[in-house]
């Protein structure tokens, strides 16, 4: 009898490759603002806006292009 070790892990990186062809882009999401700040002037976002997603204590900040 031979290793199955090959063939299981070539089933597992189609399976892995599979899953992660339906995953949906998202915003970067950052918890305050100031990260969200740095963020932008590293990658060179000039023009943005900063949306809250959660309610005031707990907050996720995203970065919209303006």
């Amino acid at each position: 009898m031979g290793s199955t070790y090959f063939s299981n892990r070539v089933r597992l990186i189609v399976q892995r490759a599979e899953r992660a062809r339906g995953q949906i882009d998202r915003p970067k999401s950052f918890r305050s603002e100031e990260a969200a700040k740095a963020y932008a002037e590293k990658k060179g976002i000039k023009k943005y806006s900063l949306r809250n997603l959660k309610n005031e204590p707990n907050k996720k900040i995203i970065i919209e292009k303006a």
